[in-house]
This record gives C-alpha cells, sequence and structure tokens, in this order.
C-alpha cells in the first residue's frame, strides 16, 4: 500500500497544475471590461488671432475745430481695416474711418462736413480682451454744399489712436467697444485742425 501514496500525491499535483493552466487561459481569453471614452476636451476660451485679419466699425461721435462753426458737430462714423497679425498680440493694418456731420447752412441749405483719414495702423493687445492701436497716414477733411454741389477739399498729414474692449469672442471673431480720437494737421489758411471724437462699435474676424 505505501507505494500508492506518493502516486496519489503526484496525480494531485499533476491534477492542481492543470486546473490553474485552465483557469489561466479563461482569464487570458475572457471578455474584458466596458470602461467608457474619456470626455471630450473643452472648447479653447477667447479668440484665435491668425493670418488674415479684417473687419468694420461703426459709431457716433463729433468732429471738432477751433473755429468751424456750425461746419463741425454730431457726427456719424464708419471704418474698415484689413491687414494681419505679426506675432499673437500684435497685427498691422490698413485702415480707413471717417466721420460724417450734416448740417444746414446760413441760407438753409443742406450741408455736410467729413473728416476722413486713410492710414497704416498697429494694433496690439495688451490683454486677451483690451486692446489699444494707433494710425498715421493721409487726412481730408471736405465741404460739400448739397445745393450747389459745391465741394472744399483739405488735405493734410493724420494721426490717430484708439482702445477697445473685447465684450463677445469666438473662435474666430471678436466685437468689441472702442473710443477713437484722430486728428487731421491742416494749414491755417485753410481752417487749421480738425479733429474726430468717436466712441464705435467693431466686429473683427481673424
Amino acid at each position: 500500500m505505501r507505494p500508492r501514496k506518493p502516486l496519489t500525491v503526484g496525480l494531485g499535483i499533476a491534477l492542481l497544475t492543470l486546473l490553474g493552466s485552465i483557469s489561466a487561459a479563461q482569464a487570458q481569453y475572457a471578455p474584458q471590461p466596458y470602461y467608457p471614452p474619456p470626455p471630450p476636451p473643452p472648447p479653447p476660451h477667447g479668440v484665435y488671432r491668425s493670418g488674415l485679419v479684417y473687419g468694420f466699425s461703426v459709431g457716433v461721435g463729433s468732429i471738432g475745430s477751433s473755429n468751424c462753426g456750425d461746419a463741425c458737430g454730431a457726427a456719424g462714423l464708419l471704418e474698415f481695416h484689413i491687414g494681419g497679425m505679426i506675432n499673437p498680440r500684435t497685427a498691422l493694418l490698413f485702415e480707413v474711418w471717417g466721420a460724417d456731420h450734416p448740417w444746414t447752412g446760413p441760407e438753409g441749405d443742406y450741408d455736410e462736413t467729413t473728416n476722413s483719414f486713410l492710414s497704416v495702423a498697429l494694433q496690439y493687445w495688451v490683454t486677451d480682451l483690451i486692446w489699444v492701436k494707433g494710425g498715421v497716414g493721409a487726412a481730408t477733411l471736405r465741404l460739400t454744399d448739397q445745393t450747389s454741389g459745391l465741394e472744399t477739399d483739405l488735405s493734410g498729414f493724420g494721426i490717430w489712436g484708439a482702445a477697445g474692449l473685447e465684450l463677445i469672442q469666438s473662435y474666430n471673431f471678436a466685437l468689441d467697444l472702442q473710443l477713437r480720437i484722430g486728428n487731421g494737421f491742416y494749414s491755417q489758411t485753410q481752417g487749421g485742425d480738425a479733429q474726430n471724437y468717436a466712441l464705435m462699435v467693431g466686429f473683427n474676424w481673424y
């Protein structure tokens, strides 16, 4: 009877080894548990400025000068710009903007004064929301008598500055509120300098 004991022990060990191999194989080929995919990353905040830049602004303000009388006063303003980003916070722009002041002449006729700027400008974002801008170029002051059709054009050097706050931002669009002031330098014999003052809303694409 003694020789059977080692045989029994050996069979037991072999059986345990076989069962362990079967369990390991079942664990290896068993279906893996399901893990849901990670949530998508949040959308980027603010606006991504790159490449081409263009847009326009509309607003209200005034034309002022030291001795222009009724030819100066409340005005509507319009602005267009196009250019490109030269780094993530700075844009180089070609910009035209001006003010239009309708008024009634001394004989009751309808007259119009415009003061406009055609310029090259740099715009710099101090923060993600606040920017400053300045430009230099040509300035034109035009006085038009709508009754007779006569026009008087004065040309000079123009310089201006602006500051804005972006109120709405998306991936490539921003809506801003901006303040502007510009000065056209005209000769004293033509009436001297004339200024534009403006509060405007801007629509900008990047």
